[in-house]
């Protein structure tokens, strides 16, 4: 663990969103690089399989769609509660948050169509999340966001559940501090599936398959995985498949390199786990 802090320390990390949309009415410059200055290891999406977003579960996966300007991915996980990634929330053009109802979300969406349509009521950031920190350090197991709904468009399309181990037990919700032993849990695989909407192809919901989580960071809110995520991933769903179901573990924040290798970020749900029951129970009263 020691020197898994020490390697990242010298990593350059890098947030994934949100990715900008492009007016149809900005007319691009093309430029040609010679053939010797073609970028090395350049990450991008055209090696995912794409999945069908009219279809369980994929369709409770959708795009963030942040003030018109930018969008990032989030995933449905109750009836009316959407989790995605903090810094997608946080305007570089105002330096600040943005109010919930300029967030859109578009549940199951693909080439322009989408199974639902809802704006964001309200959401809950950390604390102790920073905006203008970008993706440092101190900031990585805070990057995250639960949207609250003004329609509960989860309880006809469907929702992601939390993996069994990431769950609060009702008595555990009861607790307002949660003993650092149980806050790192051990997962019975590290292998691990990411979806997104990234920025190459932000029309379509595309999968990062057989990649790992392979290592982990404050007490098990942050984790080192080796998928390869670009911008418009942030906010999307870490998944495992258990018991034919797909399950969330975690989101998509940032992406890295560990030497030559892409590398990317994730924030575990032991990190907003107890923030999404008090949200959720505060719904359901």
């Amino acid at each position: 663990m020691n020197s898994l802090k020490l390697l990242l320390s010298f990593m350059l990390i890098t947030l994934l969103g949100p990715s900008f949309e492009v007016s149809s009415q900005d007319k691009p410059r093309v430029r040609i690089p010679p053939a010797n200055q073609l970028p090395l290891n350049n990450p991008t999406s055209f090696h995912r399989r794409a999945v069908d977003s009219t279809e369980a579960p994929w369709k409770a996966v959708g795009r963030v769609n942040i003030a018109g300007r930018a969008h990032c991915s989030g995933s449905l996980i109750a009836e009316d509660i959407v989790l995605t990634a903090a810094h997608c929330l946080y305007a570089k053009w105002s330096q600040e948050m943005v109010i919930p109802t300029t967030v859109h979300f578009l549940a199951g969406y693909a080439r322009g169509e989408y199974a639902a349509h809802t704006l964001v009521q309200s959401y809950v950031v950390s604390p102790s999340f920073d905006g203008s920190a970008g993706a440092a350090r101190r900031n990585l197991p805070n990057d995250w966001a639960l949207l609250k709904l003004a329609d509960p468009i989860g309880k006809e399309h469907g929702f992601l559940e939390l993996h069994d181990k990431m769950k609060l037990t009702s008595e555990e919700q009861d607790v307002e501090e949660i003993s650092k032993a149980l806050e790192k849990i051990e997962l019975s695989t590290s292998k691990i599936t990411t979806a997104g909407y990234p920025g190459d192809r932000s029309h379509l919901l595309s999968l990062e398959e057989n990649c790992k989580i392979t290592g982990s960071l404050a007490r098990g809110h942050v984790m080192l995985t080796n998928c390869i995520s670009i911008r418009g991933d942030s906010g999307g769903p870490v998944l495992q498949f258990i018991d034919n179901e797909w399950v969330i573990i975690g989101i998509q924040v940032a992406s890295t390199k560990l030497g030559n290798r892409n590398a990317s970020i994730g924030v575990s749900a032991l990190a907003f786990r107890r923030e999404f029951y008090k949200l959720l129970n505060s719904t359901k009263n």
